[in-house]
């Protein structure tokens, strides 16, 4: 079984994820803490892509118990993150570069 990647986060934030072709996208409402136990239920989700805006809105407990999650891993970005700082630290979190070319 292959590990998904998934993003959370506004339509904003997601449109480009999808257009790269990721298909497991979340875009919470008004209790952003139920998508992430949504998320965390799900096994097949390794790597999670979160809008920081998203990880804002939780509080200061409900944050840190998501940003020390080991499985999946949570990879807070905002949208004004470069490519290279995500390659980074997926690789950090993961050990795989998922950019390299073979």
């Amino acid at each position: 079984m292959m590990a998904e990647l998934a993003v959370v986060g506004r339509e904003q934030f997601v449109v480009g994820f999808q257009l790269a072709g990721i298909r497991t996208i979340f875009q919470p409402g008004d209790d952003p803490y139920r998508t992430f136990q949504e998320i965390r239920a799900n096994k097949n989700i390794s790597v999670v892509i979160v809008d920081e805006d998203v990880l804002n809105r939780l509080d200061l407990h409900d944050r840190s118990e998501i940003e020390d999650s080991v499985n999946p891993v949570f990879v807070p970005l905002s949208e004004e993150a470069s490519q290279e700082n995500l390659r980074r630290l997926i690789r950090k979190s993961v050990g795989v570069d998922l950019w390299e070319q073979k």
